[in-house]
């Protein structure tokens, strides 16, 4: 995986920029995965090679779902194009309260080849990131992953409403594949290197400022956890011994606050005199502790070593007080040196912008975005997240439609954080002398694995299929659901899940239907199971994903846009 250069995103790019002619790869590296040889590790990918992975099964044995679709009309072409990135889209759900609305605008690209014209095939929210999947276009099978991390994004201000064109805006200026994007990268150069001192200064500043900051709040909060174990030993003495106090001791007046804020002003000074343990030296003037009773003297013994005890709890939280204070003050001091030195750097780097906030923002989106080599996507609409280890999926599905029964499945692994490939799983998934090809693949929580077809058995119309399985090291193995879904979209477009509603999402433009997984898999769903979510769009979806909370985000063209949504989607 490759940080996004700073004047370009990947080795093609550079080369575009220099004026160069990129290297275009005619055929596929030997792994069907990497487009160009140069991006291959050095060891072969583990890979697992099957010939049928499809169980045995009676279409018979499937039930045909037939619950009540809503009142749609599938969308089919004719998509809405969108050209005013000004606006804010609000498309309602026709059913429900829920609405998919304006999140962020996407560029033509991220940068990463000179094809790039805004075709966005996939997204992935998961691994506190975002993943989109961006292809070169249909036949060329190629494309990128681009991941963001979304506390990177929160930070930048992306997370905030009012943001939906920073992306756009950036990543257009700075475009390599245009005279006008270079012009602008070389400035973006000149930018970074007047303000390398500047930035650097900066950043070490800002992580001593941290520290700094830290050591206060940790000061405050050790003085506070004193105070309070003073506090607890004091009410306890209290409630405890109150009778007593009233009738044997004399008022206490050794806590002064005069004398306590002389002693902060002056430091922390080593006491010189003992704490006392005399009981004579704490009895009213009425009190005579000889001419007591044992009994009394007992009590009154007793008594005066917990005022003994509170006393010393005290003195013990003052002086670690006025010391921590002492080393809070000096902190305080360091930040107000930092934080001068931070608005010195700064004052710098504005007026090396000159006004021109895209090259400080470019600069931040840079050093939290990520993008890989230039891969084989296949038709791009299988990107999927596995939760149970945290890994991505790909499938190259170079084909559309069934496969010849020579073709195999190929579908690729890759750790979520680097982006590189750690298993590959090549099967054929035949039934009744037919070879399925997917095209669609969600994972549950448990790390099932599903692919979605829009067919059903004996050429049953309106109807999906879904197929249940698994993908270890050693073995692939998928069977139908027993339950077809009655369909009421147009094109299958994606599959995926939800943690948070533990349901599976079968999208389509504009219609997205869902069913819990438990039911799924034990095969006892019911018509009211599946839940139709209907929108108003007109616009081609990509895919959706969901965030910790189980909003949804849909990836639609053209242009490329990504909407959240008001609620959770049922």
């Amino acid at each position: 995986m490759k940080k996004l250069a700073k004047i370009a995103l990947t080795a093609v790019a550079a080369l575009s920029i220099s004026g160069m002619a990129a290297p275009m790869a005619s055929v596929h590296a030997d792994s069907n995965f990497f487009v160009h040889n140069w991006d291959e590790p050095k060891n072969p990918i583990p890979s697992t090679d099957q010939d049928n992975a499809m169980q045995n099964y009676n279409d018979n044995d499937l039930q045909i779902m037939r619950n009540k679709l809503p009142k749609f009309k599938p969308v089919w072409g004719h998509y809405k194009h969108v050209r005013n990135t000004n606006e804010f889209h609000t498309y309602e759900e026709t059913n429900n309260d829920n609405s998919m609305i304006t999140k962020w605008y996407l560029p033509t690209g991220f940068n990463v080849s000179p094809q790039e014209h805004g075709n966005y095939q996939g997204i992935v929210m998961a691994n506190n990131s975002i993943y989109l999947l961006e292809s070169m276009g249909t036949g060329a099978n190629q494309g990128a992953i681009i991941r963001f991390k979304l506390d990177a994004l929160e930070k930048m201000g992306l997370m905030d409403n009012g943001n939906q064109n920073l992306l756009l805006d950036i990543f257009s200026y700075f475009n390599p594949y245009t005279d006008q994007g270079r012009k602008n990268n070389q400035d973006f150069v000149n930018y970074i290197n007047a303000t390398a001192d500047a930035r650097s200064d900066m950043k070490k500043s800002s992580a001593q400022l941290q520290k700094s900051q830290t050591e206060i709040d940790n000061g405050k909060d050790i003085i506070n956890k004193s105070a309070m174990n003073y506090r607890k030993v004091s009410r306890s003495y209290k409630d405890k011994f109150a009778k007593q106090i009233k009738k044997y001791l004399a008022k206490d007046k050794d806590k002064s606050k005069q004398s306590d804020k002389n002693d902060r002003r002056q430091g922390n000074k080593k006491q010189t005199n003992k704490i006392s343990t005399n009981p004579k030296d704490y009895l009213a003037k009425s009190i005579k502790f000889n001419k007591l009773s044992k009994s009394e003297q007992r009590k009154v013994k007793n008594l005066v070593a917990a005022r003994v005890q509170v006393k010393q709890t005290f003195h013990e939280y003052k002086q670690l007080r006025d010391k921590t204070y002492q080393q809070i003050d000096k902190s305080k001091a360091k930040v107000d040196t930092l934080k001068q030195k931070i608005n010195d750097d700064q004052n710098q780097i504005n007026q090396a912008q000159n006004g021109n906030q895209l090259l400080g923002q470019y600069e931040a989106v840079t050093d939290s975005v990520e993008a890989s080599p230039l891969i084989n996507i296949g038709h791009g609409q299988t990107m999927s997240y596995n939760p149970a280890n945290h890994h991505l999926y790909l499938a190259q599905d170079d084909k559309l439609g069934d496969f010849s029964n020579d073709d195999k499945n190929q579908i690729t692994e890759l750790d979520a954080n680097t982006l590189q490939p750690v298993h590959q799983y090549s099967f054929k998934l035949m039934h009744n002398g037919k070879n399925l090809g997917l095209h669609t693949l969600a994972f549950d929580k448990q790390g099932r694995a599903y692919i979605g077809v829009h067919s059903g058995p004996n050429g049953v119309k309106k109807a999906y299929s879904l197929y249940i399985g698994s993908l270890n090291n050693d073995k692939v193995s998928f069977r139908p659901a027993k339950q077809v879904i009655h369909w009421a979209g147009s094109w299958n477009q994606n599959l995926t899940y939800n943690p948070v509603t533990d349901r599976i999402y079968m999208v389509s433009n504009d219609m997205v239907t869902s069913v819990p997984v438990n039911k799924l898999n034990a095969g006892t769903l019911t018509k009211k199971d599946v839940h139709y979510n209907a929108f108003n769009s007109h616009r081609e979806w990509e895919g959706l994903t969901f965030d910790d909370e189980g909003h949804a985000y849909a990836l639609m063209l053209w242009r490329g846009e990504i909407l959240r949504s008001d609620y959770v989607l049922e």
